[in-house]
C-alpha cells in the first residue's frame, strides 16, 4: 500500500522527536530497542520508503523498554499522532506506520498495548477508561491540536 499524500509523516517523525529523553538521560541512544527511538525509525522507513504499511512491524515495538518519559510530551505526541489517522475503521491495518507508532507511544505512557479499532476518539476513549488522567490528557491535547 502506498502512503497517502495527505499523511504528514514529517510531522509524526517532529512529535515523536519532541519525546525523546536525548542522551543526556539515556547516554546512548538506544535506537530500535527504545520505544521513541524505535517510533522515529518507522517514521524515517516511511518516509524515505512511501509506505503506510510495515509487514509484521507491530510486533517489532520494543516491549522491553521500560525508561520513564515525560507524560507531557508522550500525550501532546499521542494527540497528534491521532489527528494525522486516516481513521480507516473497517480498513484499518494494524501494521500502519501511524498504529505502529501510535502503539510505541502509548506503551512509553500506559505501559501496554491499547487496541485501535480505527476510530481515534474511539480509541482515546478506550485509554480514558484505562486511565483517567491519562487518557483525559491526551483528549485535551487533541482537541486544542485540532483547533490549530
Amino acid at each position: 500500500m502506498q502512503m497517502a499524500e495527505e499523511l504528514n509523516m514529517s510531522y509524526v517523525k517532529e512529535v515523536v522527536e519532541s519525546c525523546c529523553r536525548g542522551e543526556a538521560v539515556c547516554e546512548a541512544c538506544m535506537g530500535k530497542n527504545c520505544l521513541i527511538g524505535f517510533a522515529k525509525i518507522v517514521s524515517d522507513y516511511a518516509t524515505v520508503k512511501k509506505k503506510l504499511v510495515i509487514p509484521n512491524g507491530l510486533t517489532l515495538v520494543p516491549t522491553q523498554d521500560f525508561k520513564v518519559y515525560e507524560n507531557d510530551d508522550i500525550a501532546c505526541a499521542l494527540a497528534a499522532i491521532n489527528l494525522e489517522c486516516k481513521n480507516c475503521m473497517d480498513n484499518h491495518d494494524d501494521n500502519c506506520v501511524i498504529n505502529i507508532t501510535r502503539s510505541s507511544l502509548e506503551i512509553a505512557l500506559l505501559g501496554q498495548h491499547v487496541e485501535f479499532t480505527g476510530s481515534s476518539l474511539a480509541y482515546i476513549m478506550t485509554l480514558t477508561q484505562i486511565s483517567p488522567e491519562l487518557g483525559n490528557q491526551v483528549m485535551q491535547q487533541y482537541n486544542t491540536l485540532k483547533n490549530i
